[in-house]
């Protein structure tokens, strides 16, 4: 497995976009993705923040994807107020393709992204995950992440027209002082 820090580039953008869908569009966590918005949510992210790939032959097997906290607008006002947003990594998605879970690659892409030099000027990173993601709760209390704050998100069921609630959990690391 090759782990690749990508500058801003669209080179891995249709791939990323792929294993969003694959990720988000199925199983427990199955909502709506509406093709523009993602679209545009994945170039903002290659425009303004860092990821690294976990690729196989090629193949984008995962992927962590973060940029600044203070661009972040669900940030809690309880976040917002302890911490200096500007200075903090806000990891925004972590994804890896079903056939490569179980292999640690979600650990090795959370090291990869923290330890990264373009993180040096982050002192503390946040990732938000879904209170029912059990797994990926799991993997964030592993890699030394501790609860800080919960919201509610409204989020579109796959029908794309019914909604329903998801509680998500802000889970915060010291990185440095």
């Amino acid at each position: 497995m090759e782990f690749k820090l990508l500058t801003p580039t669209d080179k891995y953008h249709s791939a990323l976009v792929e294993l969003y869908i694959h990720c988000f569009s199925s199983g427990i966590s199955e909502q709506y993705i509406d093709s523009n918005e993602l679209n545009a949510y994945i170039s903002k992210i290659e425009e303004i923040g860092i990821s690294v790939l976990a690729l196989e032959n090629g193949h984008v097997a995962g992927a962590i994807l973060g940029y600044q906290l203070s661009e972040d607008t669900d940030l809690p006002d309880s976040i917002r107020e302890n911490y200096k947003p500007e200075q903090c990594l806000y990891i925004a998605e972590l994804m890896v393709s079903e056939n490569f879970r179980g292999r640690g690659i979600g650990g090795k892409l959370i090291e990869k992204l923290i330890t990264s030099e373009e993180c040096n000027a982050y002192t503390d990173a946040f990732i938000r995950v879904w209170d029912q993601n059990v797994t990926a709760l799991q993997l964030y209390r592993k890699n030394g992440f501790a609860d800080k704050a919960t919201i509610q998100q409204a989020k579109r069921k796959a029908n794309g027209t019914d909604t329903f609630e998801m509680t998500k959990i802000y889970l915060h690391k010291k990185l440095h002082d």
